[in-house]
């Protein structure tokens, strides 16, 4: 069981853990195999078969076994792995988003500079860049990825990939509308709670004082506002997020455990957008994504949702609301019928609409929270071994345990818990 890329360690680095399936001969003769003990048939160990051959997953949904695994009281075989390779790969992820991270953040600041003296130079009178929200939305679009994705994939691509690839017998090979829209509705509750549990946190650190950057990104709704708000959160950021975090890093770190890949990916995810606003429910959302992706192999289905998504909340909800003052909203949750009637009457049309949009966003919380219940009773998900699974005990101090994602982590980390407190605080 030998692979030139992954040199097997000694056991010290990784011994098999005592649950360890050793692979024997069935005995030619008529005895009876052992009830303990039994071998599903034509089971090749991973390292002799190609990669894509190599993923049979543990069981189905059901709780049968699928043919070529082999299995000892439902307990599953984890070989030696080199763990200095597996760090490796894992700390180049970490390094990817790092550069995608700092690279935006520097030219972000030089083009800022940049298009405030051409503004200037332009019109004297004009302000800032950053007081043109249509202008300032293309040029960050033009610096994360016309510059600082590229860059980032430079570093990506030094990582070898093994992509997902279903087959017939795997159910998520067949991803159809009705389950793409399943996995939509059941992301609402998780992006109701984490958006709750986000803006807690976040006035709790802060004391109030911080503010969820998407309210300056999506305040103002002028045409050239919502056509730079659509290229952005419903074109360019679900093509070049969900080729980062779903296709490059799961591809990356997937062959050491599809578990490890999609809670990884949905954590980076989580952290890279550096807000504790936004943290709770883009991990949430990372994991269904992360999960979709792994299943069916085809990043399109995750792109989709993530548009979707991104299109309701980032353009539909921004656009409804703008005719909606606060004062007919104070009105409108005051109880006084008066107050209510005089809210409807100064919004009008405009009130209803957003009131509707609200009256959706609660019916599809109900509703994905049902989807969400009847999943884990039924135990619909479920994960396939990977070639060179990574034994419980050692997957943490090797996702976490290199340089690359420990530096990522520990500046995401600082912009997303110690800024707000540090606000409180000053």
């Amino acid at each position: 069981m030998s692979d030139p890329r992954y040199p097997q360690t000694q056991p010290s680095q990784q011994s098999a853990p005592q649950r360890f399936v050793p692979q024997q001969p069935v005995p030619q003769q008529s005895a009876p195999v052992p009830q303990q003990a039994q071998t599903a048939p034509s089971y090749q160990s991973p390292s002799a078969m190609p990669v894509s051959a190599a993923w049979p997953p543990f069981g189905t949904p059901n709780g049968s076994p699928m043919p070529g695994v082999p299995i000892l009281n439902g307990l599953v075989h984890y070989p030696e792995v080199n763990l200095r390779t597996a760090r490796k790969a894992f700390s180049r992820v970490g390094w990817t988003l790092l550069v995608w991270m700092l690279a935006n953040e520097i030219l972000a600041m030089v083009m800022k500079s940049v298009g405030d003296s051409a503004l200037h130079a332009i019109n004297p009178s004009a302000g800032s860049v950053s007081s043109m929200e249509w202008l300032s939305l293309l040029l960050s679009d033009v610096v994360q990825y016309g510059f600082a994705l590229p860059l980032c994939l430079i570093v990506a691509f030094t990582v070898p990939k093994y992509p997902p690839q279903p087959r017939t017998p795997d159910p998520g090979a067949s991803f159809g509308v009705k389950d793409w829209l399943m996995v939509l509705v059941m992301g609402y509750p998780i992006m109701f709670v984490g958006g709750l549990f986000g803006s807690w946190s976040a006035d709790l650190l802060s004391g109030g004082k911080f503010n969820n950057i998407l309210d300056s990104v999506t305040s103002s709704t002028g045409p050239a506002d919502i056509a730079a708000q659509f290229l952005t959160f419903v074109v360019l950021a679900p093509l070049a997020e969900e080729f980062v975090f779903r296709r490059c890093i799961i591809d990356s770190i997937r062959i050491y455990g599809e578990k490890i890949a999609v809670l990884s990916s949905a954590l980076l995810f989580g952290l890279m957008h550096s807000n504790l606003y936004q943290f709770f429910y883009t991990f949430g959302w990372g994991l269904l994504w992360a999960y979709v992706y792994v299943r069916t192999g085809r990043l399109r289905y995750t792109i989709a949702l993530h548009a979707t998504v991104n299109f309701f909340g980032g353009v539909v909800a921004p656009l409804l609301s703008d005719n909606v003052t606060d004062k007919a909203m104070d009105d409108l949750t005051s109880g006084d019928v008066q107050r209510m009637s005089h809210a409807f009457a100064q919004s009008g049309p405009a009130l209803v609409g957003y009131l509707v949009y609200i009256a959706c966003v609660l019916i599809l919380v109900v509703v994905g929270t049902v989807f969400i219940v009847n999943a884990i009773r039924r135990r619909i998900a479920y994960f396939q071994q990977s070639p060179r699974e990574l034994a419980p005990r050692k997957r943490v101090s090797v996702a976490l345990g290199n340089p690359g994602i420990i530096v990522f982590g520990a500046l995401t980390l600082f912009a997303t818990v110690v800024a707000p407190l540090m606000m409180r605080l000053g």
